[in-house]
């Protein structure tokens, strides 16, 4: 039998009792079954084959699936043998090139994953004390074709949000979308971070390329945005010395993407209307701008770094999920963070992110002079 996920589990403690890991494993089964995926959970697959040669299926389920999630609760557990086996076997088929297109997840309650084996902890990591939604959206991402579309509603997942929304960029975006995404920061953020339309229509007629939106198409409403603006190397670092606001940013120090060279980019929002936090939006923006990085470098136009101002727990939450590196605390209670993407230093979270990281890795070394740091 062919399998889409592979959940790997410490089943049994020292004392012969029933991990947590089995029944986070076993919701995890039941739930990513629901979806219509075909996945293997040792305990209950192979019952269901009624073989008694563990190994040889462990290697065959292995062979076939595209994701393994490994489920941990305590560090040791990571390491026990059957366990390390799977993700050990696993991860090696994907670097010796015999499987191109794995995907390497942990499941990890009230563990530090600086702790976990080097492998492991270099993976994307989800917080079972989350929930499972932020996980499954990004299995469906990962594996879109086998996605059966009926509603989720444990996890209040809308698995048809992609048919409800478009996304526009660029020239799409109107003064109307602009007032629109300000009112959205009015729902999300104190006054102080705040910045007023006309500012923003502004630096839109530098670069129209700053926004990527997602719009409702029933309403025709902006429901979630983002705003990235490559910026001089000035502005980026009064903003990495934590005492600066984007607020203050002019028009001047906003860059167009007119020249074939390295840019520095603001990361400067990403803001999704309340009532559309546990849909699919957050992921078609994430991959619109991963499209909008790679149709940039097939005109010479390349992001070399990154740096954000942290201001909700969501903005924090998303940097850590991109592996991006605390600089400091600001100066207006928020916090700052900063990533390489040239040479690639972020986290894989999709195809897409691994389409954009192997292509900026040839680029840098084609030539690694452009990118680094005299």
């Amino acid at each position: 039998m062919k399998y889409d996920i592979f959940i790997s589990y410490k089943h049994f403690d020292e004392q012969g009792l029933i991990t947590k890991d089995f029944q986070i494993g076993q919701r995890l089964f039941d739930t990513l079954s629901s979806l219509g995926y075909r996945v293997f959970f040792s305990s209950n697959s192979l019952e269901k084959i009624g073989s008694s040669r563990y190994k040889e299926d462990i290697d065959a389920a292995l062979d076939t699936a595209s994701i393994m999630i490994v489920v941990i609760t305590k560090i040791e557990y990571a390491t026990s043998h059957w366990v390390q086996y799977e993700w050990d076997s696993f991860y090696n088929d994907y670097l010796s090139g015999v499987r191109k297109d794995a995907n390497l997840f942990t499941l990890t309650l009230n563990i530090n994953i600086h702790d976990l084996p080097r492998t492991l902890r270099n993976v994307q990591n989800f917080s079972y004390q989350e929930d499972l939604s932020s996980l499954c959206s990004f299995i469906k991402n990962a594996l879109p074709k086998n996605m059966n579309e009926q509603h989720c509603s444990d996890l209040n997942l809308n698995i048809d949000t992609e048919s409800r929304i478009k996304i526009i960029s660029g020239k799409e975006v109107t003064n109307s979308d602009i007032e629109q995404a300000v009112k959205l920061d009015e729902l999300i953020y104190d006054n102080v971070y705040q910045v007023d339309s006309t500012l923003c229509e502004e630096w839109v007629k530098v670069n129209p390329d700053i926004y990527v939106m997602a719009k409702d198409k029933a309403t025709n409403k902006v429901i979630a945005y983002v705003n990235i603006s490559p910026i001089t190397d000035e502005c980026y670092d009064r903003l990495k010395n934590g005492d600066f606001i984007d607020s203050k940013i002019t028009p001047d120090m906003i860059l167009s993407y007119d020249m074939p060279f390295p840019y520095s980019v603001y990361f400067s929002s990403i803001v999704i209307h309340p009532d559309y936090q546990n849909t699919e939006v957050f992921m078609e923006l994430f991959n619109a701008i991963i499209d909008k990085f790679i149709y940039l470098g097939h005109h010479e136009v390349y992001i070399r770094r990154m740096i954000a101002d942290a201001v909700t727990k969501n903005g924090e939450k998303f940097c850590k999920l991109f592996n991006m590196t605390k600089v400091k605390g600001s100066d207006h209670n928020s916090t700052l963070y900063e990533v390489s993407l040239i040479p690639p230093k972020f986290r894989i979270l999709s195809k897409k992110t691994k389409l954009l990281h192997d292509y900026y890795q040839e680029k840098y070394e084609e030539t690694p002079f452009l990118f680094d740091d005299e």
